[in-house]
């Protein structure tokens, strides 16, 4: 009987060792690695990564095809990275666009406010605020209005015009807005710089050249931009000469007020 038991009891202990050997065989030979249970997904770099176990194989070539993979993964994530920084040259090509502008006398601009009381005339320190009709570069189109503030600076005796910096926007309809700042001359050329937009004009740059076609009641304003997506054809138009344009332009109301 006693030798019975020790033969069953070594019988016993010899298959649990191949069992352990078997197990301990298998978990080197395929480990198991197991990824978060939720998906992730980065928008950012359109990388997903979906929740599965994956099982390594011992294969001699599996650290190759792994080097492989990694490699394919870095150069699209370089890839992508690249063109997220990239300038788009498109962008950088300077759109010229004109628009007219008129004072049609419907709004009583331009109205002088003024600070300075050492003379009736414009003086340095008035304020004269105005908003007028912006035509488009054919001046028979209305797309919207214009509206700005003008300081004067000093007083040109030789033209009896003034020098004003100027703080304006030409409101294009459902196009936008372009937002200009800089020195306006009612007796010459003058040349401001474009400092924003909105709508189809939104992160333009660029300057904006404005020409006196009657003193201050007709202007034509020509745009060259960057930093903007192509502009629709009608904008883009050359402009009409200013001899050409035929439009009846009424004389304004000139209010003047005193701020206290």
């Amino acid at each position: 009987m006693a030798t019975a038991s020790s033969a069953l009891a070594i019988g016993s202990g010899l298959a649990g060792k191949a069992v352990s050997k078997q197990s301990l065989r298998n978990s080197q030979s395929s480990p198991t690695v197991s990824l978060p249970a939720a998906p992730l997904k980065s928008q950012f770099f359109g990388v997903s990564h979906v929740s599965r176990s994956l099982r390594r194989s011992s294969s001699p070539g599996s650290e190759v095809r792994s080097s492989s993979s990694a490699a394919i993964v870095s150069a699209s994530f370089v890839e992508k990275l690249g063109k997220l920084f990239s300038k788009d040259e498109k962008n950088d090509e300077e759109q010229v666009m004109a628009l007219f502008e008129f004072n049609e006398g419907d709004k009583g601009s331009p109205f002088l406010v003024k600070n300075n009381k050492t003379s009736q005339a414009p003086c340095i320190g008035d304020l004269v605020p105005y908003s007028n009709k912006v035509y488009d570069c054919t001046g028979k189109k209305y797309l919207g209005r214009s509206a700005g503030l003008c300081v004067v600076v000093e007083h040109h005796f030789p033209s009896g015009g003034d020098l004003f910096e100027t703080t304006m926007s030409h409101y294009v309809g459902d196009y936008g807005h372009l937002s200009c700042q800089g020195p306006y001359m009612s007796y010459a050329d003058s040349e401001m710089a474009v400092t924003g937009g909105t709508g189809i004009f939104a992160g333009a740059r660029g300057w904006v050249k404005c020409q006196n076609i009657a003193g201050p009641l007709k202007l034509i304003y020509t745009y060259h931009l960057k930093g903007i997506a192509k502009l629709p054809a009608d904008l883009c138009q050359p402009p009409v000469l200013p001899g050409q344009v035929k439009k009846e332009v009424k004389q304004p109301v000139l209010a003047q007020a005193s701020k206290s």
